[in-house]
């Protein structure tokens, strides 16, 4: 489990992992996301992308959305 701020659309998948409670699956959907659409915004689009109506306190305090005008150099256009 991690301490310090996840930034989430420049972190890997194994970074992602550190996040308490987030799955493998939702990890991979994570980078499956900013590949095919680019940064994640905010944290309901997270959200979104992990198939949850909202973001769970546990994880909004340990996401970093910043830059979410740049992303993992997996998206496009990175």
């Amino acid at each position: 489990m991690t301490t310090k701020k996840v930034r989430i659309n420049l972190a890997s998948h194994a970074e992602l992992l550190a996040l308490p409670g987030l799955t493998s699956q939702q990890a991979e959907a994570i980078v499956r996301y900013r590949t095919q659409h680019g940064p994640i915004a905010d944290a309901g689009q997270l959200a979104t992308v992990l198939g949850a109506s909202y973001l769970p306190d546990t994880l909004r305090g340990l996401v970093d959305f910043s830059p979410a005008a740049s992303t993992a150099p997996e998206a496009p256009g990175a």
